[in-house]
This record gives structure tokens, C-alpha cells and sequence, in this order.
């Protein structure tokens, strides 16, 4: 059973929109004072396990300490009745770290995936890993996720029988295991069947041993051609009771909660708030299973710099009767639908795709005005600071509080007084 996201959980405590805090988590508090330092020290202390540190990684940290901040910008909402304004936050819509924007980004996926790409049919989520000795290979080099795309993709079509094209699935690749451990997985959403001349027909039985056997096969040639793997380590691998490669298909289901439940749960962000506190100078990240890993700050930064992807680096992909091109055939053969008969997702994004995605996410209209419920209006987009804290002032918000520093990690010496004196040394014998 998969869990449900804070989200959910906190919805029903929510009346009307309110600014979330992000300076007040523990997550802002390790970023805030460690980040700088992370930079300093990465060569001496992480570059050998992690590889060098990215661009991307300082920059989604640095945007990520804006995302929610009213000071860096925010837009002013106001009500034509009751004349009340609001100021919202921008956001800073980075993947990896931001757990706000990744449950946004993943709610839009979700009604995405339900409303424009997969079709009335039922469907399995599916799930494809590899074994620990080859995940550093993937660490590295984030371009061989390409090898298991593929693999993935040409395991499923080589056992079941079935043209490419007939099938149709969604695969998003997941790096973060339960404790932040760099694990390479895959996700996907899997139609329950295939189309054969338009008409769709189950699958009447699915080989999962026999599709774990062609995934394995497929990962290790790629590998091997590319000489990142031997002869002998291709034959050790295979010749193992448990290669540690893994395929999981859930049961089949075919109801709109499941299929945006499952699509939200493949496009997650790697980090939960939840999980994640912090004790005096020891940050601790609990599984679902309550084992609580410890890091210090900086451990915990580099440990999350390697679920932040590259800047246009594609962590989803679509097949067979999913892909782009086949939808895109099938868009031409079909009249645009006239604008009342669009769905709920096309006509709520046109009107405002921030309101539309927060509303998606809470269950409540984040331009409806609390005290009045009017519908609100964005009147303007401000960036300059003085402008913001004006009115901010004005609205008797208070000014942004840094996150007290988290302390810093002190070695355990001797004190003066239990110290041996000198005079209670013996000088060397006359032969040393």
C-alpha cells in the first residue's frame, strides 16, 4: 500500500490559502547555513565519492532558499469586493530538492498523464532495478538512463510478443532509495493490454521472471559494449541466484483516484520533510520503516546533490501508443474539441495554472478571498524588494527571519587539567 503525501494529510486543516513558511523547516536551515560551505569543501571531502560538484546542484540550492520568500518576489492578488489583497510568493520550480514544488510539479504530472495521455483502459504500475555494483556506473554518467529506458521498454516488448507500437507505456527513472541512498530505479505506468487494429485486448498472462531476465540482459550488453563491465563480471552477474535485478507489476486497476494516485507517486520528489529533523549538530532522515540514518549538514547536502537532475535532463519518457509522435498522429485525425468541452485540467490551466495546480494540491482556491470567498484577481508582479517590504509592512507581515544556525560538530578532547604533566615522563634509556 503506498502512502499518501503530507499533502493530503494536511489539506483537511486548511480553510483558505495561507503563505507557507519555508524558512521554518529544518530542510531551509541545513541549506541556509550550509550551503556555502559545501562548496568550499567539496573537493577534500565529497568529490571522491560523488564526482564533481555541479552547476545545477549550487543552483537549485540557491533558488531553492528564494522559493517562498515574499523579498525575492511575489505577486498581488486582490478582491474587487471587500477591496483585501494577498502577496504569493514565487516559486522556484526546481527538481530535487524543493519538496513544495516537487508535490506541484507532481499533482500537474498526474492530471497531465490522466487527462491528455493515457486512454480508458486499465492499467499496472510496474517497477524495474538494478543490482548495487552497477548503480555507480549511472552516479556518473546520468546519460546511460538512456540504457535503461530502453532495456526496460525492449524487455517488455520482446516477451510479451507484441509490436512496439501496440503497447504503451510511461517510465520515470527515481534515484533516491529510503534513506537518500543513490538508487537507480524505475517507475512506470504500464497499459494492461495492447491495440490491434484500434481494438483493445488484455494481456492474458505476464512473465515476470522471463521480462527480468531480458531486462538483465540488455542492461549488462550495454554496459559490457561500452567497457564499463567484463566478460567476467556480465557471467558472475548472471550466474547468481539473485542477480539483483528486479521487475514488480502491481495488480490492474482502472479508476481515475488510482491512475492520478500512481502517476503522482512515479513523478515524486526525492525528499520528504517528514523524514527529515534535526537534533543539535546530527541530522536524521527516518525510513518509512523507522530506522533513522544520522549525517551531519554537510553529509546531508551531499548526499541530496545527487537527486538533482541536469537542467534539461529528461527523467520521463513515453512509449509506444503513449509516445508523442503516435498521440500527435492521432491528434491530427481529430477536430480540435471546442472550449466547453475541453477538460477540467486544459480550461483550469488557461485561467491560472498556479491557482489551478494549489488547488489541485489542497483541495481549496488559493485566489479566493478569505474573508469576503470573491474570486481574486492578480493585478501585479513585483521584484523589487523595498516595493515588497513596503507592503509588507503595510499588511503587517513580518520581515524574513534567518534559521538559527545548526551546531557546529565539536571533537571530544581532553581537558588542561587531565592532561599528563611533563615530570611524569621518564627520560629514554641511554640505548634508545
Amino acid at each position: 500500500m503506498l502512502r499518501r503525501y503530507t499533502w493530503e494529510k494536511a489539506k483537511d486543516k486548511l480553510q483558505h490559502y495561507k503563505r507557507r513558511s519555508p524558512e521554518a523547516s529544518p530542510l531551509y536551515q541545513i541549506v541556509y547555513h550550509s550551503r556555502d560551505d559545501l562548496q568550499f569543501q567539496w573537493e577534500s571531502k565529497f568529490q571522491h565519492q560523488y564526482g564533481c560538484l555541479r552547476d545545477e546542484v549550487l543552483k537549485t540550492f540557491d533558488e531553492y532558499l528564494n522559493c517562498g520568500i515574499l523579498a525575492h518576489g511575489a505577486a498581488r492578488v486582490y478582491s474587487g469586493g471587500c477591496k483585501h489583497s494577498l502577496l504569493i510568493a514565487f516559486s522556484c520550480k526546481r527538481r530535487g530538492v524543493c519538496p513544495s514544488c516537487g508535490a506541484k510539479r507532481a499533482v500537474k504530472f498526474a492530471e497531465h498523464i490522466y487527462s491528455e495521455v493515457i486512454e480508458d483502459v486499465p492499467h499496472r504500475h510496474t517497477v524495474f532495478t538494478i543490482p548495487k555494483r552497477l548503480r555507480v556506473f549511472f552516479k556518473y554518467d546520468r546519460k546511460l538512463n538512456t540504457i535503461l529506458f530502453r532495456a526496460a521498454w525492449g524487455a517488455l516488448s520482446q516477451v510479451l510478443g507484441i509490436d512496439e507500437r501496440e503497447l504503451a507505456a510511461i517510465f520515470t527513472v527515481q534515484t533516491a532509495g529510503e534513506a537518500l541512498n543513490y538508487h537507480p530505479h524505475f517507475h512506470g505506468l504500464l497499459a494492461d493490454g495492447y491495440w490491434k487494429d484500434g481494438v483493445f485486448s488484455r494481456f492474458l498472462e505476464v512473465d515476470l521472471k522471463a521480462i527480468e531476465e531480458a531486462f538483465a540482459e540488455r542492461v549488462l550488453a550495454q554496459l559490457h559494449k561500452r567497457e564499463l563491465i567484463s566478460d567476467d563480471d556480465v557471467a558472475q552477474i548472471l550466474s547468481q541466484d539473485h542477480t539483483g535485478f528486479g521487475v514488480w507489476m502491481g495488480d490492474p486497476f482502472h479508476d481515475k483516484e488510482s491512475e492520478q494516485f500512481v502517476a503522482r507517486y512515479i513523478e515524486r520528489a526525492p525528499l520528504s520533510l517528514e523524514k527529515l529533523s534535526i537534533q543539535d549538530d546530527i541530522v536524521t532522515y527516518t525510513t518509512k520503516d523507522g530506522e533513522a540514518h544520522e549525517f551531519d549538514a554537510l553529509e546531508f547536502l551531499a548526499a541530496l546533490s545527487c537527486h538533482v537532475p541536469k537542467t534539461y535532463e529528461s527523467i520521463t519518457r513515453y512509449y509506444g501508443r503513449y509516445s508523442c509522435r503516435r498521440r500527435g498522429e492521432r491528434a491530427k485525425l481529430s477536430p480540435p474539441l471546442p472550449e466547453e468541452q475541453e477538460s477540467d485540467y486544459r480550461r483550469e490551466f488557461r485561467k491560472s495554472a498556479w491557482a489551478a495546480c494549489i488547488k489541485r494540491v489542497y483541495e481549496i482556491d488559493p485566489l479566493e478571498c478569505p474573508k469576503c470567498k470573491a474570486q481574486m484577481r492578480i493585478i501585479a508582479f513585483i521584484q523589487d524588494e523595498h516595493s515588497i517590504k513596503d507592503i509588507m509592512k503595510a499588511q503587517g507581515i513580518p520581515d524574513f527571519q534567518a534559521p538559527p544556525p545548526i551546531p557546529k560538530f565539536i571533537d571530544t578532547i581532553l581537558a588542561i587539567d587531565e592532561l599528563p604533566s611533563y615530570d611524569s615522563f621518564e627520560p629514554p634509556p641511554d640505548d634508545f
